[in-house]
């Protein structure tokens, strides 16, 4: 039988009795979605905790008003336990108009942010970047808040969970790390998956404490947890705990866990977690068979009905398919002048992006920097150059080598109310991060109804000879995605300008800073604080033959060959987009509907590319304007080389475009 140690000794009649009642509505909805799925009375799909009661209550038990709890598709029962309702959750398994999700995800894939619970998703385990996030955002505002992230073992392989683990031990964030291991990672025992004997034991590398303990003693569980919350609240950073359980179902509703030994089984079933803790209960005085029968009936018939309402309540609304997708800015009081007269000094692409930085940092302190050598270093450019001694190490985050976790951490901090501004060293390495950009960043407005305010900045473009990792331009790559806004300035007045509003807006903003451009470019911007509007291009050059679409670098070579083209009497018009994300369909469309020629320009590989989109939208929308096919100059569908002679030849360089503008123009 098991028995109360540590903080489990402090616990009340009244708390025993509600955590066992908590483990029951576990025990008893799971049960009963499970066999609703198998029946065929059920969509979606299941991912039941039974047999991992004790886990979920224990710890998310040890979690105060406040505190953030980031879990897995497998810890519904963890999310009622935070105050999540019955009737909340079938609304989302039935897809309906007013659960949490909106229709828009289903099953336990939701989660509460006003009762402290994070959105969950598939991939695993995303929700460990985003919990320290929040426990960042924690430290940042000296909260007395804690962030708990939970997974399975099979998770603890990835890359994301050794990133997030690493940056909040070197951070020493009030973030509890939990694992429940259940022996399967879907169908692979153990050792198929790591080769120690203890999750736990992996706390080691990190330099921060890990306990392993028995995940069917709900008072076990529930002391770890409370000595490691404790523990972060009073600034002693993160703690690793490994609850050694096993699930009763398969992975899913539709795995029979026929991978499983009989053996094994019986032996897990004779320690059943319910069971265990009912016989704790009774020698307590607490609890009797009519007792538990009473409650069992109870749970059953009020689970019954949350059943029944749910299905019963509206579906979502197909014409809302397409909404919210972005979050719409609300006047604050921070919005920023538009651009006045220019100033007499000129500084570069480089300095303007620095002056953004510095002064949203100094206007509003919850703008703050982290990524990789961006501190005392200044970042790979030096764009960040100043700012550490300027604000601190608190605002100025210098973090390991970890773009899943530096992706994630931003979401996190966002959903905290902070505005962080997260820099790749080259935008090559955006794919480590895109898990979290993509499926919690992009994802989170649109899900869960929580705008997720955060900018992910860095160096782009070929053109310095620095080969195929470290010039790519990844607009097409990241347009792709919905819920991403991608600026690509391509002056010191839009790169300022752009980024100040990149920072104030309310949805996850990708700023691709041409790194050719970083000195090569120099104006006289205008003084003071001023913003450029997202989704609005630039007129670079009147024209009356031919419109030219193009942004970032291309610009300029665009400009070159319109000057070119000037002496031989074509008159090219020269759309410069600023913004990929979102696009100025109106100015593209009246320009061409100006010269009837339409000709677009950029540095990312043809296939499947911004370009492709504009051509696409061109054709549709101004059939009757053009007066010839639409032409895209754009770099070979191959990678990017180093050596000179063969960089040249794959970006587009003012001759290519002067010969498709003069194709074009004499046709």
């Amino acid at each position: 039988m098991i028995e109360p140690h540590g903080a489990a000794t402090e616990l009340g009649d009244d708390q025993l009795l509600a955590m066992y009642e908590l483990m029951m509505t576990g025990r008893l909805l799971e049960t009963r979605l499970h066999n609703m799925y198998r029946g065929g009375r059920l969509g979606g799909a299941v991912y039941p905790g039974v047999g991992q009661e004790a886990a979920q209550v224990g710890f998310a038990y040890a979690l105060a008003e406040g505190d953030i709890y980031g879990g897995t598709h497998r810890d519904l029962l963890s999310q009622l336990v935070r105050g999540v309702t019955l009737e909340e959750t079938m609304l989302n398994f039935f897809g309906k108009a007013a659960a949490p999700t909106k229709g828009r995800d289903g099953n336990s894939h939701f989660g509460v942010l006003e009762k402290g619970t994070l959105m969950v998703i598939s991939p695993l385990p995303d929700a460990y970047p985003v919990a320290m996030g929040c426990a960042l955002a924690f430290k940042q505002r000296n909260e007395q808040r804690v962030a708990m992230a939970n997974c399975g073992e099979g998770a603890t392989g990835t890359g994301n969970w050794h990133e997030t683990v690493n940056f909040a031990a070197v951070e020493r964030l009030p973030v509890v790390f939990t694992v429940q291991n259940n022996q399967y990672a879907y169908s692979s025992a153990n050792d198929r998956g790591f080769s120690l004997e203890r999750v736990s034991d992996r706390a080691h590398g990190y330099g921060i404490p890990g306990v392993s303990v028995d995940g069917n003693d709900v008072l076990a569980c529930y002391s770890a947890a409370r000595e490691a919350v404790d523990r972060a609240r009073s600034g002693g950073g993160p703690g690793l705990i490994e609850a050694v359980t096993f699930r009763h179902f398969g992975h899913a509703g539709h795995d029979p866990a026929d991978y499983v030994k009989p053996d094994d089984r019986e032996q897990w079933m004779e320690r059943d977690p319910v069971t265990r803790f009912e016989e704790f209960l009774i020698a307590r005085g607490l609890l009797d068979e009519a007792r538990k029968e009473e409650i069992a009936a109870r749970l059953t018939e009020t689970i019954k009905a949350a059943i029944d309402w749910a299905k019963e309540q509206d579906d979502p609304d197909p014409g809302s398919v397409a909404a919210d997708v972005f979050a719409v800015r609300e006047p604050a009081g921070d919005e920023a002048a538009e651009p006045g007269p220019s100033g007499e000094e000129e500084v570069t692409f480089l300095d303007a992006i620095t002056q953004a930085l510095q002064e949203e940092m100094e206007r509003d302190d919850r703008v703050f920097v982290m990524g990789e050598d961006v501190g005392h270093f200044g970042g790979a450019f030096k764009v960040t150059k100043g700012l550490a001694e300027r604000f601190g190490p608190r605002r100025v985050i210098d973090t390991p080598i970890a773009e899943a976790a530096i992706v994630g951490g931003a979401v996190g901090a966002a959903l905290m109310g902070l505005r962080p501004i997260a820099e790749l060293q080259y935008t090559d390495f955006i794919y480590p991060g895109l898990d979290e950009l993509v499926n919690e960043a992009a994802k989170y407005h649109w899900k869960g109804g929580h705008p997720v305010p955060m900018v992910l900045r860095g160096p782009s473009g070929a053109g310095l000879r620095a080969g195929p990792f470290h010039s790519i331009s990844p607009e097409g790559l990241l347009a792709h995605h919905p819920g991403i806004k991608v600026v690509v300035p391509s002056t010191p007045t839009a790169a300022k300008g752009l980024l100040i509003a990149a920072i104030r807006d309310p949805n996850p903003v990708v700023y691709l800073e041409h790194k050719k451009l970083y000195r090569s470019q120099r104006e006289a911007i205008p003084a003071g604080d001023y913003e450029l509007p997202l989704g609005k291009a630039r007129m670079a050059r009147r024209g009356d033959d031919v419109t030219v679409v193009t942004w970032g670098a291309m610009t300029y070579a665009s400009l070159e060959a319109a000057t070119t083209l000037a002496e031989e009497g074509i008159s090219a018009e020269v759309i410069d987009l600023q913004t990929v994300v979102p696009l100025d369909w109106d100015a593209v469309l009246a320009s061409v509907a100006r010269t009837s020629r339409l000709v677009i320009v950029q540095e990312d590989v043809p296939f499947a590319s911004v370009a492709s989109e504009i051509a696409a939208v061109a054709a549709r929308e101004a059939f009757w304007d053009l007066d010839g096919p639409i032409v895209r100059v754009t770099p070979p569908h191959t990678h990017i080389p180093f050596a000179p002679v063969l960089e040249d030849a794959f970006v587009p360089q003012p001759d290519d475009i002067a010969g498709a503008i003069r194709t074009m123009a004499t046709t």
